[in-house]
């Protein structure tokens, strides 16, 4: 027997299936639902952004690691899945794998932009990229940066890129204090196409560490996160209807990022595919088990050398427990966030996967059914998989 969808998956799957390219249509959605999702497409609102706004981290690093108080049990059985509940998919995405080419051809599409630049950076210390934004600047483009302030080790690693930035007249501004930390990777370019990275512009990010850089194109997602971008630079608090994958908790009034995670891995028929560097939220985990519990054909890679918190270190005993195929990454250095299910649809994005990246700080992730991308991104870690070692 069948249980009845609650009602809250009922709205969602009615709203999705008229919410304009990449959703997936829902057989039986009635002409009215469109002027809901109209009406709540209208609802992006902004306000002041205060350190009130977001509730405080209890955990101690970019990724988090404190336990999730709403986790649910293992007893519980898997949530609806794609059939149920559609999940929007952008199709105009490509992903570039590093370390492949030092960074090299994300570099050039900075140095070519024709009229704009606006860049969101958890660390940015590259001189080359420093150097870019400068020279547009200066060549007449608009160029825009947001640095994340705060780190979780103190001090203020990006100091430097600010005061190379604003003397050479970048408008740069310091993340909103809302968030923990704001922890996504995004450039605008042009207002035609998006890059959203695991990535941080770093010297050796693109030569040393396992990372993915998403090159999304689909105007919808351009626009979403042109309007966070704006929120954020102005310290100002955005929710909105969208595909794309947003932390906070609150920044996305269709899903929120541990939801939208959740469902996409609640989805995986035949295989699921995770490379995480941080892997701590409880209901994150417990799907992942519940995909192997259901046969699924699951592989999970998280970087060997920072097993140290509670959080990943019990997140590790559950997946050991439950007998999920697990492996940990040393070389290349894991960084990246991944997640791929039936070769056919890939997360990409800034997102640990922990309750502080999942609710508190600024993170930005795309979901593409771009099939090659997926083909691509699962053979990465199917390999790191294969590389790494058993926990």
């Amino acid at each position: 027997m069948v249980a009845a969808v609650p009602l809250r998956w009922w709205f969602r799957s009615r709203v999705r299936s008229v919410w304009g390219s990449g959703s997936v249509s829902l057989r039986g959605a009635r002409p009215f639902v469109a002027t809901l999702a109209l009406a709540l497409a209208a609802a992006c609102s902004t306000a002041d952004l205060t350190p009130a706004s977001v509730a405080p981290s209890t955990s101690g690093g970019p990724g988090g690691d404190g336990a999730d108080a709403d986790a649910s049990p293992l007893d519980g059985g898997r949530e609806p899945g794609p059939d149920d509940v559609p999940l929007a998919t952008s199709s105009g995405v490509t992903i570039q794998v590093q370390p492949t080419d030092a960074g090299a051809a994300l570099l050039a599409a900075v140095r070519g932009a024709r009229k704009s630049v606006h860049m969101t950076m958890y660390l940015l210390t590259s001189n080359e990229v420093i150097r870019a934004l400068g020279d547009l600047k200066q060549s007449g483009k608009d160029v825009k940066v947001i640095l994340n302030r705060n780190f979780p080790s103190g001090g203020n690693q990006n100091q430097t890129a600010y005061t190379a930035l604003t003397n050479r007249g970048v408008e740069v501004e310091w993340a909103p204090t809302g968030y923990t930390f704001t922890h996504a990777k995004t450039i605008l370019i042009d207002s035609e196409k998006a890059v959203i990275m695991t990535m941080n512009l770093t010297f050796t990010s693109p030569t040393t560490n396992r990372e993915y850089i998403a090159t999304d194109t689909d105007p919808e997602d351009v626009a979403d996160l042109e309007k966070i971008f704006q929120a954020d630079f102005t310290n100002k608090a955005v929710s909105l209807p969208s595909k794309l994958v947003i932390s906070p908790a609150s920044a996305n009034t269709l899903h929120s990022a541990r939801s939208h995670l959740k469902q996409l891995i609640d989805s995986a028929k035949t295989s699921l595919d995770v490379e995480a560097q941080s892997l701590a939220d409880t209901t994150i985990v417990d799907a992942i088990v519940l995909a192997h519990q259901a046969k699924v054909d699951v592989r999970v890679v998280v970087d060997s050398q920072t097993i140290s918190t509670p959080g990943q270190t019990a997140a590790i005993a559950k997946l050991k427990q439950y007998g999920v195929p697990l492996r940990g990454l040393e070389s290349p250095d894991m960084h990246a966030k991944a997640i791929v299910v039936d070769e056919a649809i890939t997360f990409v994005g800034s997102h640990n996967m922990t309750a502080t990246a999942l609710e508190h700080n600024r993170e930005i992730g795309v979901l593409t059914d771009a099939k090659a991308e997926a083909t691509k991104v699962r053979q990465v870690i199917r390999g790191d998989f294969e590389k790494g070692a058993e926990l």
